[in-house]
């Protein structure tokens, strides 16, 4: 059996930090796992959002907060395994709120003048959906270690796993826009990836508010 570990420094967390009401301290194996998609998807959002200004793309920049989301969920998941799952819990409903603005400036910019005058080019697009989608694949199959730990760590299992949706669709609207000579694709990539990550974000809320009032009922 792994021992319960601190996911920083790989020591045995302490007694007191086990326990009810403490977020399930991460194995080693998870801690790995957390770690990996912590840097590997800041590292892409860098990279995608640099690459989004500039090419002018609206899809690419969404994907690039997708990743940004990812890296900050997986990184809260880390540094907090073994304490107060409450504070958890508040890192990740600040973390959804943060991305759910940075989703909603999405829809600002597609509708304002973000690229307007110039096409994304397309090739460039397929080229940085490739490299997410392989970053994305490898970041879900390690982290499905996860979905069968803590309820709450869960979470950053299930917001991984469908990202390479998202890739795709910056694919498609790719190729569309090299066939079309039109900006309308990466406009309509880019507004469904926001809204399909604002309805996972309104999800996750949800889900956290229900479990701290589980928690309270329990604890009455």
């Amino acid at each position: 059996m792994i021992p319960d570990i601190d996911p920083l420094d790989q020591k045995p967390v302490p007694p007191g930090a086990r326990g009810e009401g403490f977020l399930a301290p991460a194995t080693v194996e998870e801690a790995s796992a957390l770690r990996f998609a912590a840097i590997s998807s800041l590292v892409l959002a860098g990279f995608e959002a640099l690459v989004a200004l500039l090419i002018g793309s609206v899809a690419v920049m969404a994907i690039a907060i997708d990743s940004l989301r990812d890296g900050l969920s997986a990184g809260s998941a880390l540094v907090l395994a073994g304490r107060d799952r409450r504070l958890y819990r508040l890192a990740a409903v600040i973390v959804a709120a943060l991305t759910a603005f940075a989703f909603l400036w999405i829809v600002w910019i597609g509708f304002t003048r973000f690229g307007v005058g110039r096409l994304p080019n397309p090739w460039l697009m397929i080229a940085v959906a490739a490299i997410s989608l392989a970053v994305n694949v490898i970041t879900a199959l390690r982290l499905r270690v996860m979905d069968v730990g803590d309820d709450d760590v869960r979470w950053t299992w299930r917001q991984t796993r469908w990202d390479f949706v998202a890739d795709l669709g910056v694919i498609v609207a790719a190729l569309a826009i090299s066939d079309f000579a039109q900006r309308w694709p990466d406009l309509v990539a880019g507004l469904l990836i926001a809204a399909f990550n604002l309805w996972g974000i309104w999800k996750l809320v949800r889900a956290m508010w229900e479990a701290e009032a589980e928690d309270i009922r329990e604890r009455s």
